[in-house]
């Protein structure tokens, strides 16, 4: 009898054992690169899973720059690094990009592309819906999400957490590094100033000729319209001080003099941070340290 105490002694012990060595190693630091959720070569994700994460650790969308035409989730992969430093889980998502045959040919080709902003929300969706699903696998929380972009990124990032695409509210704060938040114009003479080549792209990435009968389209694309349309959520802007993109003309600290505006006019909570010397990559030293810090804090506050 005593020898048979001892054997379901030593079980339980062996059992309990193997339970707290398979939680251990369900909570080190781990990255899973090119997770699949759809079907096209591009439509993939990196999630950064961080030591000692729980059902309670939030989780954080993250999406490169490019103009919506071009960039890869390597471009924030030190970013996506950073975050998941800070305690979060990061979903670092590639989107199919706009097709930009022939912007660059003389004449410009005019000519829609198969892939549009409406597609590279609907690859966000796709992502986060699988991550989701994920959920008690990763060991991440199931509903405090945040979304983060930098540049065409940044729009995107807007987009999906004030759209119709961010479904059951599951993403409740944004982050905005560096990117546009107003594509809609008063009337028509204002995109006959804009480069042809950039009014060609936004053209294919709207999917709309930019004409006055369109303007709604426009509107959709623009997250200052959504904003005023009181569907936008807690969101940190933060802007370099120089915003230039290429040769462009810097316009963006009157546009988010304005966004910031309707944002509190609105009663939405938000905060609006100016880096220094700035420029539109954040490639100074100690920038992107600051950049991630901010959206950290204002995540964390946000996500208890």
């Amino acid at each position: 009898m005593k020898s048979l105490a001892v054997y379901f002694t030593l079980c339980a012990f062996l059992v309990l054992t193997s339970c707290k060595k398979d939680k251990k190693l369900t909570t080190e630091a781990q990255v899973i690169t090119n997770i699949s959720f759809g079907d096209d070569p591009a439509q993939k994700m990196d999630a950064y899973l961080p030591e000692g994460r729980n059902e309670q650790t939030p989780v954080v969308v993250m999406l490169h720059g490019g103009g919506f035409v071009a960039g890869d989730k390597a471009d924030v992969s030190a970013r996506a690094q950073q975050l998941s430093a800070q305690g979060f889980v990061v979903l670092n998502v590639n989107y199919r990009l706009v097709n930009i045959d022939g912007v660059l040919s003389n004449p410009i080709v005019h000519k829609p592309s198969p892939v549009k902003i409406a597609d590279q929300l609907n690859d966000i969706q796709a992502a986060v819906n699988l991550a989701a699903a994920k959920s008690s696998e990763w060991r991440m929380s199931s509903d405090k999400w945040a979304v983060a972009g930098h540049s065409a990124g940044a729009t995107l990032a807007l987009l999906y957490a004030y759209g119709d695409k961010n479904t059951g509210g599951r993403v409740k704060v944004a982050a905005n590094w560096a990117g546009a938040t107003n594509f809609a114009f008063q009337d028509e003479s204002e995109v006959k100033l804009l480069d042809p080549r950039i009014v060609e792209v936004i053209y294919r990435a709207v999917g709309a000729e930019p004409v006055q009968a369109n303007i709604l389209a426009y509107m959709a694309a623009s997250p200052m319209w959504l904003g005023i349309q009181g569907k936008a959520l807690a969101t940190i802007n933060i802007r370099p001080e120089f915003n230039n993109v290429g040769d462009l003309p810097d316009g963006s600290k009157t546009e988010y003099d304005k966004f910031t505006q309707i944002l509190t006019e609105k009663g939405v909570t938000n905060k609006r941070v100016e880096v220094a010397g700035a420029d539109h990559g954040f490639s100074k030293a100690g920038n992107w340290d600051l950049v991630i810090n901010e959206t950290s804090a204002f995540f964390k506050a946000r996500l208890q």
